[in-house]
């Protein structure tokens, strides 16, 4: 059924238009996309560091991890938005290399989890700016949670960048 879908997509108007590397646009898009999709996964995972950081206790701790929050997620939340866009301008130009590749599942299960790690952080300080640093125990599952965060962050990046390795349609 997912094959089903790669083919359809590779059939279409925008994916022929993308895949097409003798056209001058399209010879264009697609190395600026990418260039656009690491800076920002630079970027984001520079933000998401910082904050991770703050709350396992590393480096300066001038601002509590609301005001970090309050700062930061906004640039990821855009770097986050921009990686999408740029995500399916890729996914469109090369649908096989990337639908049925595992290195792009890993990365898409991996990035929905810590995606739903960043929603809890943002919320949490929204309701209560003072949220991780209530008792011990919120400290301690902060640290556990960034840790989990951190690993989970250098998963999306690390399996990002398998799909260049792993790609499954070639027979050798």
């Amino acid at each position: 059924m997912f094959q089903g879908f790669v083919e359809w997509l590779e059939q279409t108007p925008a994916s022929l238009f993308l895949s097409d590397t003798t056209g001058f646009w399209t010879w264009l898009i697609i190395p600026m996309s990418q260039c656009v999709h690491i800076i920002c996964i630079g970027l984001l995972l520079i933000c998401v560091g910082i904050l991770n950081f703050r709350l396992l206790g590393i480096g300066n701790d001038r601002r509590s991890f609301a005001q970090l929050a309050s700062a930061l997620m906004p640039w990821i939340w855009t770097c986050l938005i921009i990686l999408f866009l740029t995500g399916i301008l890729q996914t469109v130009a090369e649908p096989g290399r990337e639908l049925l590749n595992i290195g792009f599942k890993v990365k898409m299960l991996l990035l929905l989890t810590v995606v739903l790690i960043t929603i809890f952080y943002e919320r949490s300080v929204r309701n209560d700016p003072q949220y991780w640093e209530h008792s011990p125990e919120r400290r301690r599952m902060g640290q556990l949670l960034a840790s989990v965060s951190l690993i989970l962050w250098i998963g999306v990046a690390a399996s990002g960048r398998m799909i260049a390795y792993l790609d499954m349609r070639h027979d050798f």
